[in-house]
Parts: structure tokens; C-alpha cells; sequence
């Protein structure tokens, strides 16, 4: 099944006053299928609301999204989003339920028989790498690294080709943040996932995705690979925005070689 995403000028804009600025302004994207997208950019530059135009949580109101081929706006908007896993921080799981329970929620929606479903749940908890025992636990119980990894097991639990991810990471410690990070980024590889990642953090986007867009005032500033990014930008603002992972870079690399 072709995963692939296809943004086309599309524009959403918030209120109705002739001067407010859109929110996203006439942003095109083509996202391969497999490939691995970060959207980095200070806060209100659009990458949240673009994201959510993937799987209709935001419509926009111009241009268009397909997925495959398909127009978004041609889908009920329940069932697409049930073939698109959605991952944000904070996770969304309800703490009174199982976390069997939760993972097996969209499953359950889509008619799956009860052995199907706990199937699935196991192999999902190893997946994540969280113990089999899990899975009987109250979710409000387990930690917060424990909780984002049932979150990501949840998003998987329908068997979506496609990942949209909202800062999943970001309330986390940071040696649980990389260590989910490298663990998403191999279940990307392995799973053969086409992802949508927002973050604030550039060198988690470095680091975990094939390919950077930096946005500012919803539009796109620059969009290249990370390595690419990494030797230098012409836009003061991208410059700047890769400038501090480059320094702390050669900080490292200086302590390293005993430079300092």
C-alpha cells in the first residue's frame, strides 16, 4: 500500500479579520513512502496545525492533502484516522483502563475477535520493549517513559503504514527521551513507517529523521537532510536554529580530543 503523503498549497488561517496572517501559508510537501520527516520551528510557525491536516483533526481552507494518491477530504474522518497512528506528548491514555484495554481500543472499533486483539497486544508490548505484565496494569500507574511507550504501542495497534507525531518526547528525562527516540526511529526502520514528526528540539530531529522543514510564520523556510542542514544555511533564521547543535557538537568533539 502506497504511504505516501502529499501536501499541496495548503493554507489554513485562524479568525476572520482581513490582517491575520494564515497559520500555514501555501505549504507543499511531498513525503515518500518509508521516509522519516521532522517539522522543527519555534512555536506557532505552523508545524502543529500542518500535521493535523494529515488526518483531519485541522481541515485546511485551501490546497489539499492525499495520502496514496487520495484526497483526505474524501475520507470519513473516523476511518482515516483510524489507518494513521497519532502519538502527542502528554499521550492521551486513560488512566482508569488496562493498558491491554487502551492499546486494544482501535482494534476493538474496527470489529477485531478478542484473540486477534491480544495477540496483537503482546506482540506490541515486546515491540515497545515493556514486559508482558504489563499489559494488566493500569496505565495511570506506570511511569512516564513506560506511559509514552504504551502510547506508541496504542498509535501501532491497528497496523497504520502511516505516524504523525506531535513533541511525543518532550515531557520526558532526557536519557528516556533519546533512548525512545532511537527505539521509535528502529521500529520506523523495521515497521517500513512513513512518519510525521513535530519538535522543538533540533537535535532530536537531527538525530532521529531523514529529512529536516524548518518553518516560520507557517511557511516553509527550508527543507533538506540533516546532514545537508548541518553544513550551513543561507536563511539567518535556519542558520540560527542549527547553529547551536553544530556548537555543542564541537564542544563535545573538543572535550573529546582534549582541545579544552
Amino acid at each position: 500500500m502506497d504511504a505516501g503523503v502529499e501536501i499541496d498549497k495548503v493554507v489554513k488561517t485562524y479568525g476572520s479579520a482581513p490582517a491575520v496572517d494564515p497559520a500555514v501559508d501555501h505549504v507543499s510537501l511531498s513525503i515518500p513512502t518509508g521516509q522519516f520527516v521532522a517539522l522543527v520551528g519555534a512555536s506557532g510557525s505552523g508545524k502543529t496545525t500542518l500535521l493535523k491536516m494529515v488526518n483531519r483533526l485541522i481541515e485546511p481552507d485551501a490546497g489539499s492533502v492525499r495520502i496514496g494518491g487520495e484526497d483526505v477530504l474524501s475520507a470519513d474522518p473516523p476511518t482515516l484516522r483510524r489507518r494513521i497512528g497519532y502519538v502527542f506528548q502528554g499521550v492521551g491514555l486513560f488512566p482508569h483502563l488496562t493498558v491491554s484495554e487502551n492499546i486494544a481500543m482501535v482494534p476493538s472499533l474496527l470489529g477485531w475477535r478478542k484473540a486477534e486483539i491480544a495477540a496483537r497486544v503482546a506482540e506490541l508490548l515486546e515491540l515497545v520493549d515493556l514486559p508482558a505484565e504489563t499489559a494488566a496494569r493500569r496505565s495511570g500507574a506506570l511511569s512516564g517513559g513506560q506511559q509514552q511507550r504504551v502510547g506508541v504501542a496504542r498509535a501501532l495497534a491497528a497496523r497504520p503504514t502511516i505516524m504523525l507525531m506531535d513533541e511525543p518526547f518532550g515531557a520526558l528525562d532526557p536519557v528516556t527521551r533519546d533512548a525512545l527516540g532511537q527505539a521509535y526511529r528502529a521500529l520506523h526502520d523495521a515497521l517500513g513507517l512513513t512518519t510525521l514528526m513535530v519538535t522543538h528540539d533540533v537535535q532530536e530531529a537531527i538525530l532521529l529523521a531523514d529529512r529536516i522543514v524548518v518553518m516560520k510564520g507557517g511557511r516553509v523556510l527550508a527543507d533538506d537532510t540533516p546532514r545537508a542542514l548541518m553544513r550551513g544555511h543561507a536563511d539567518p533564521d535556519v542558520e540560527a536554529l542549527i547553529a547551536t547543535p553544530r556548537r555543542q557538537a564541537e564542544r563535545v568533539r573538543a572535550l573529546i580530543e582534549g582541545r579544552v
